[in-house]
């Protein structure tokens, strides 16, 4: 069952404190502003990632007791966004590799409100033909699934995807040019769509 993230303003880290405690742990209320400033966009990641809606919350809750859990091995002169989306990114390809072995077809809900810097609907016009993209996202290899969505739905930099994935900007732009081509040859978005705009 998927547990549920509750807001910032009632959740509390489970960091061995009984129910209803106050706590002012500097290193809790650091994380929880973390959680503040990149929910939407870990929980934007996770969704194109795995393109199951139900258990996004789980793996947000769990990027996040994670950074808080690893908070000592964070370096201050790394980007926290970049940080969290490293996080992420393990929960999601371990997830990926426990699903590997079955038909694996995501089911979109009517209302795709995902917030996004990205707004798809700019570049695409028809609700049938994003949820033919959101499939055909899931139906790629991970690393393609990882730097289609870091660069064209996070927006982040070919610096910060090599950052996230521990590659080399080279291998970045390698994997996304071979996943576009994948993309192109589903025929998701005609001629190309945003997609490969901005190669």
């Amino acid at each position: 069952m998927c547990h549920t993230f509750h807001s910032v303003s009632t959740y509390r880290i489970d960091s061995g404190n009984e129910v209803g405690e106050i706590n002012d742990n500097p290193k809790e209320k650091q994380v929880m502003e973390w959680y503040e400033m990149y929910y939407k966009d870990i929980y934007r990641f996770i969704f194109y990632m795995i393109g199951d809606r139900q258990c996004c919350e789980d793996f947000v809750h769990d990027t996040f007791l994670r950074a808080y859990t690893s908070f000592e091995k964070f370096e201050n002169r790394t980007n926290v966004k970049t940080w969290l989306f490293s996080i992420a990114k393990h929960l999601v390809i371990d997830e990926i590799r426990k699903r590997k072995r079955r038909k694996f077809l995501s089911l979109f809900p009517n209302n795709l409100d995902i917030p996004s810097s990205l707004n798809i609907e700019q570049y695409i016009e028809h609700r049938d033909t994003i949820e033919r993209t959101l499939a055909a996202i899931q139906k790629l290899k991970p690393d393609y699934r990882l730097v289609i969505t870091l660069k064209k739905i996070e927006e982040c930099s070919t610096k910060e995807i090599a950052e996230i994935l521990g590659w080399s900007e080279s291998k970045v732009r390698k994997t996304l040019s071979r996943g576009l081509a994948a993309l192109k040859k589903m025929d998701v978005v005609e001629g190309g769509g945003y997609f490969e705009k901005s190669l």
